[in-house]
């Protein structure tokens, strides 16, 4: 909880005013003890002009005092300048409370002491100060109060206004691998249209120049600027500086009005850089300011999602609120001189710390960057779980391929089959079956035309990896049941409910099918759906020789640890079988599908291809996946519309990993 600070009013200083209920027990006390005081005041008795300024003070509670009377001052006239004084505490609400009517010395003339409490939007804590309020007895014999804007603050002249200006605090960074700076304050350039400057030229006309040249809504801009006011700041598009030093000069110098404001925004490294998982920020709405109930300001800047929106209260800090008198003019409006009237610094955010290592995130985006189809690259390091990289390529249009992506699996599943052929007491070199073609529940499963003859027949498990025998895991259907094949997808991640910080598919494999679905699944098909997130962390999995746990937070503290690791598969892989399935993949690369990958040093690698079959066209069209491990680096390569694996996700697999290997360490 923050701790609260003195304010400032004027004439002079004085301690915080307590509370209200301490204000009622010390107006009690004063008028108690009113015979003891050796003042030239003494506190008179409660309906002795107390009756009149309580009314005052509830209507100034209220915010209308236009009721009321003010001997010379009228109501409306009161209320006209209550509001003018008030209108820049955006929405601020006061409690006021009479504390004291005192004697002046004057026959007629009495003053009652107001205690104003400022409930001011943006901060948790109070501004409260005494302002003085006159009463002057009428010839009836009753107390008339006197306005003033000092009835308001102490010291508030005419033509003079109080303005409660927000302070914006330092949003927090948040850190990459190794502490690394990913997202921070860089230079904008805020682009608009100035109303005041368009110098008779047509607000529509301009906004429309404008938005052709930095490619936005030209519609929603135009009307936008000319509903606006003729002193009005119409902003089309705040721009990294690198973009808006692409704009065309002359198409810009050409649009009247324009205006151009340097500001910062917390960005990413580049324009796309991980958006999906960090996120953005953008100004508070009017909905926002609403449902947040006071906590924001006007202007304050919120996450909109990743990381940014899941740890927003963390990022944003608090923003600091300084109250001054000013001088509203046709110029705008002029700060007072003297020290501010109330003052709460703002406090900056903390930061958020990733896995994400920058130098691999951009490689990833890089080779993802001509593809037109969705698409993900994702790597985990299966020593720690911790997601490295997680790329979607241009075709994805901003959604979450590499993290919510809902694909079969095809034959990279077949890892999961064989692990269930494991347990049912095979192993790499047991002797199976691959014919070319096969029939399971009255449906015809064959290999892919390319599959090599020489691997038909009686070859070994291993073998059936390495070149991907569809046949031989489809005659696994009765002997490993549905729910077996759901079992050993959980021992490898699939399915598992864990809380990554931002949104996450873990995949997903029905413990029951219809013996044709189930044959289907067998092979990758069927109702299997997985993402490229977790088929990196099953291939993490069988690298570390255990159930790995995606991690991505890693500041301490900000995820819940039974949230994160969840409940933990129903039979847990075990070292020997991970070895085995190591093996097995990794005559994938030294004589199946990935020979590709031999290219990398240490000629090390372990991998599985695969192809899914998806939509109505004949041929159909097919999901491109490999998935591969190699120094300590789990990675699946994902493309929506693609050829065989080995053929699209290959060469993109081998180019990644080749580019982790040269990259720098520590």
């Amino acid at each position: 909880m923050r701790t609260d600070q003195s304010s400032a009013s004027r004439p002079a200083p004085r301690p915080p005013a307590p509370r209200p209920a301490a204000r009622r027990a010390a107006a009690l006390s004063l008028a108690l003890s009113a015979g003891l005081l050796a003042s030239g005041c003494s506190a008179l008795a409660a309906d002795d002009g107390r009756e009149s300024a309580e009314r005052v003070a509830a209507a100034l509670t209220a915010g209308s005092v236009e009721d009321l009377g003010f001997g010379a001052v009228a109501g409306p006239s009161a209320q006209q300048q209550y509001e003018e004084a008030t209108a820049g505490l955006g929405g601020a609400t006061a409690s006021v409370e009479v504390t004291a009517v005192e004697d002046t010395g004057q026959e007629d003339r009495r003053e009652a002491t107001l205690a104003w409490s400022w409930d001011l939007p943006g901060t948790d804590r109070e501004w409260a100060y005494d302002a003085v309020l006159p009463l002057v007895r009428s010839e009836g014999g009753e107390w008339v109060p006197e306005w003033s804007a000092g009835v308001v603050q102490p010291g508030l002249e005419e033509g003079e206004a109080l303005r409660a200006r927000t302070v914006a605090a330092d949003r927090g960074d948040i850190l990459g691998a190794d502490g690394e700076t990913l997202v921070t304050e860089r230079p904008i350039r805020r682009v608009g249209i100035d109303r005041s400057q368009l110098d008779g030229a047509d607000p529509g006309a301009a906004a429309r120049r404008l938005a052709a040249a930095v490619d936005i809504d030209a519609d929603a801009y135009a009307e936008a600027v000319e509903q606006a006011g003729p002193e009005a700041f119409v902003e089309a598009v705040p721009l990294r500086l690198e973009d808006f030093r692409e704009l065309d000069a002359q198409q810009m110098e050409a649009v009247p009005g324009l205006l151009v404001v340097e500001d910062e925004l917390p960005l990413a490294p580049s324009r796309g850089f991980a958006a999906d998982l960090l996120g953005g920020v953008s100004t508070a709405t009017a909905e926002d300011l609403e449902a947040s109930g006071g906590d924001l300001a006007t202007g304050a800047l919120v996450g909109r999602g990743g990381v940014q929106e899941r740890f927003d209260d963390r990022l944003r800090g608090a923003s600091g609120v300084v109250v001054e008198e000013v001088v509203p003019g046709g110029d705008g409006v002029q700060a007072s001189s003297g020290e501010p009237l109330f003052e709460v610094p703002a406090e900056a955010g903390e930061p958020v710390t990733v896995s994400l290592d920058r130098g691999l995130q951009s490689t990833a985006e890089e080779l993802l960057a001509g593809i037109e189809s969705p698409s993900a690259i994702v790597a985990v390091r299966p020593s720690t779980g911790e997601v490295v990289a997680s790329a979607n390529g241009p075709g994805s249009e901003g959604y979450s391929t590499a993290l919510l992506g809902q694909y079969a699996p095809g034959s990279t599943f077949k890892v999961v089959t064989a692990l269930s052929m494991l347990r049912e007491g095979d192993t790499p070199g047991t002797e199976v079956q691959c014919p070319p073609s096969t029939t399971a529940a009255g449906v015809r499963v064959a290999n892919v035309e390319s599959y090599p003859p020489e691997f038909t027949g009686s070859i070994t498990l291993t073998e059936a990896i390495a070149h991907s025998c569809n046949t031989t895991f489809v005659d696994q259907h009765e002997r490993i049941s549905q729910a077996e094949l759901a079992t050993a997808a959980g021992s490898l991640g699939i399915g598992a409910d864990t809380d990554l910080g931002v949104p996450a598919f873990p995949g997903t494999v029905p413990a029951e099918e219809d013996p044709a679905q189930h044959a289907a699944a067998l092979f990758g098909q069927g109702r299997t759906l997985v993402s490229p997130l977790a088929m990196a962390n099953l291939t993490a999995s069988v690298a570390a020789g255990e159930l790995v746990t995606p991690r991505l937070v890693t500041t301490e503290g900000l995820l819940d640890d039974a949230a994160t690791t969840g409940p933990g598969p129903a039979e847990p892989l075990t070292g020997p079988e991970a070895e085995q399935l190591r093996t097995m993949m990794r005559a994938v690369v030294s004589s199946g599908h990935l020979e590709v990958l031999q290219e990398l040093e240490p000629d090390t690698a372990i991998g599985k291809t695969g192809t899914a079959e998806f939509g109505d066209e004949d041929p159909p069209r097919t999901h491109s996946w490999v998935i591969a491990e190699h120094e300590d680096l789990a990675v699946a390569v994902f493309v929506e519309d693609g050829d065989l694996g080995s053929i699209t996700g290959g060469p993109l697999m081998r180019d990644f990993l080749a580019a982790a290997s040269e990259a720098p360490t520590g």
